[in-house]
Parts: C-alpha cells; structure tokens; sequence
C-alpha cells in the first residue's frame, strides 16, 4: 500500500518474484510471435529450397526422358514384331521341281528322260544328259538372216562336249539326236525317218572332249511312212531343230531358201 509521503510502499519477496514471472512471460510470448511471424511458410520454404537445389525455378518436364515415347525424330518408335516362324522345308517332289536333285539337273527337254540313265561308272557307260553340252548351228555363218539361194543346200553343225570328270558315251546318231526341218505347221524333214539297221553312232567322249559333225539338208522332204516318192521342199522360210536325250539347250535356227 502507498506510504503517506505518496511513495509506494514496499512490496513482499513473494509479490516481486511473481511481477519478474509475469514479465519474464509477457517477454517470451512476445519473442515467440516475433519469430512466428519472421518464419516463412512451408509453401514458400520449399519453393527456397528447390531454387537453392537446381539453380533456377523452372518446372522438370513432365514426362522423364527414359519414359519418352517419342525418338529424336519426333515420331513414335514402332514396338518391334514378332520375328517370323521359319519357313516349311520343301518336300521331295518340290525339291526336285526345283532342281535340287543333281541327277535330274541337266537337259532342259528332249526325249528319254534324264532319270533313265545313272552316273557312268565306265567308259562304256552312256553320258548323262546333264553332263553333256551340245550346241547347233549353222555350219557357215552368212549375217542375222541365213538365206540359201538356189543351188546351195542349208548345212548345220552339231557340237557335243562332255563336262564330267568319268569317260562316258554319247549317241549321235540320226535318231537319237534328231535334227528336224519344220515351215510353220508343216514337218518337212527329219533325219530319223526311214533308217535302216543300227542306227547309232556311239562316241566315247573324255573330260571337256568335243565331238563335232555336219548334216547337210539336200532340201527334200521326209515322210515317216517311207513312200517311195520324193518331193522337193520350195522356197521359203524354215526352222531347224534338234531333238533327243542330249538336245537340251540346243539353239532354234531359222532360215530361208531360195
């Protein structure tokens, strides 16, 4: 209580203890509100701290680059297919379509069949038509049109050379290979027709051995039922082929006759 001089009296140790308290408080919770109000907010501390981390505030893009769909072309990578299952073997009749059986390999016609003849074990064996190269043609070249006037009768030459390591035999004769004389529909000769007694001409033919002949046309007609009449083939255009076991290959000539 106040003193009659108007000073203040003097207070109790308890009194005093609980004003120091109460302002020692009052000084704290007004520190506390300072630093309150100073921090910054969560929002704007992690902005600070991602600015401080990368250098800059722009925002990562979003997609990362390995999830990147899209190539340095800017077009979308293709997934890749699905490797395709291996292809079926060919059975043995295609592969022998194909020529895939050397036995069959060979002349690409002529009569006889190329599987009717085995590889030669002799020399006596006959070649195998795939082993055996024949060329025709004419025997005296005369320019792109071969023209005979009257007077000269057309002659052709006949190569055959055998390309196997083993010696075999190769028929030339007539017969077994054909030349034959044809205008448009009409078969005018042959050199099979009417032939009598052994007609074959046997050649035995080395390694790279060639055997070459001529058959000259004396331009008469043939007939396969051997009449007795002759009749002379006329003027025009022909063509000549070979025909047989070993003709494969063989050139087609044309030709004319005066």
């Amino acid at each position: 209580m106040a003193s009659s001089t108007g000073h203040p009296g003097a207070v109790s140790r308890e009194t005093y203890w609980k004003r120091r308290a109460l302002v020692l408080a009052a000084f704290l919770a007004v520190i506390a509100v300072l630093a309150y109000a100073c921090s910054p907010s969560a929002g704007e501390e992690g902005q600070q701290n991602q600015a401080g981390a990368g250098g800059d505030t722009e925002a990562s893009p979003s997609v990362p680059p390995e999830e990147d769909s899209e190539d340095g072309n800017g077009e979308e990578e293709a997934e890749p297919t699905e490797e395709p299952s291996p292809s079926e073997e060919p059975s043995e009749g295609a592969e022998g379509a194909e020529g895939g059986d050397d036995e069959n390999a060979g002349g690409d016609g002529g009569a006889g069949g190329d599987s009717d003849i085995a590889a030669p074990e002799s020399a006596e064996d006959p070649c195998r038509p795939q082993d055996v190269v024949v060329s025709f043609d004419f025997e005296e070249k005369k320019g792109e049109e071969q023209q005979y006037p009257a007077g000269v009768d057309p002659s052709f030459v006949v190569e055959a050379v055998n390309t196997a390591e083993q010696t075999c035999t190769v028929d030339v004769g007539p017969e077994a290979l054909e030349m034959v004389v044809t205008s448009g529909e009409d078969s005018v000769y042959s050199t099979a027709h009417c032939r009598e007694g052994d007609t074959s001409d046997e050649r035995r033919l080395d390694q790279g051995r060639t055997h070459r002949y001529v058959i000259d046309w004396e331009r008469e007609r043939s007939f396969s039922d051997c009449r007795d009449t002759t009749s002379v083939a006329g003027s025009g255009w022909y063509h000549a082929e070979l025909g047989g076991t070993y003709s494969g290959g063989a050139d087609e000539l044309r030709f004319r006759v005066g």
